[in-house]
């Protein structure tokens, strides 16, 4: 009875965060999980957050399948050189706004891959906000690009 309970519980506190939650005003475009060489241990994701909600929203974390942890990060300057850092405060979505994450910037770092990523393939990420929703997205695995003369 303990378990049933426990487990009725845990399913109305999942899908409370879907009920009005900041997830439900969030779009994801433009994302993808960056392709890296098969003995590689870790690869970070890429996208843009719209939120068509009217409050602010805030990305918390992240989780995966496909990493043994999963954490914010940002790419800082530290005189002349560019250091990566994790992001413990989340990383802000304004009313009406977008935050992006790009290579260079704010990324969502994928840490101790499971299996070697494949292209062509997707990899799920659930992103979890400030007020307890989370979406979870299907994100296809790309090789880097590279522009011509770098």
């Amino acid at each position: 009875m303990k378990h049933r309970l426990a487990f009725v519980a845990l399913t109305l506190a999942s899908t409370l965060g879907f009920a009005d939650g900041m997830a439900e005003h969030i779009r994801v475009d433009h994302a993808h999980v960056r392709l890296m060489p098969p003995a590689a241990p870790n690869s970070a994701a890429f996208l843009t957050l719209h939120n068509s909600g009217e409050r602010a929203a805030q990305l918390t974390g992240a989780a995966s399948p496909a990493a043994r942890t999963v954490e914010l990060h940002d790419h800082i300057r530290d005189g002349d050189i560019m250091r990566m850092r994790r992001i413990d405060g989340g990383i802000a979505i304004p009313a009406g706004g977008n935050a992006t994450l790009a290579p260079g910037g704010k990324h969502i770092m994928l840490i101790g891959l499971t299996a070697p990523l494949q292209a062509e393939t997707v990899v799920e990420i659930t992103l979890s906000f400030a007020d307890g929703s989370a979406r979870t997205v299907a994100v296809p695995v790309q090789p880097m690009v590279r522009h011509a003369g770098h």
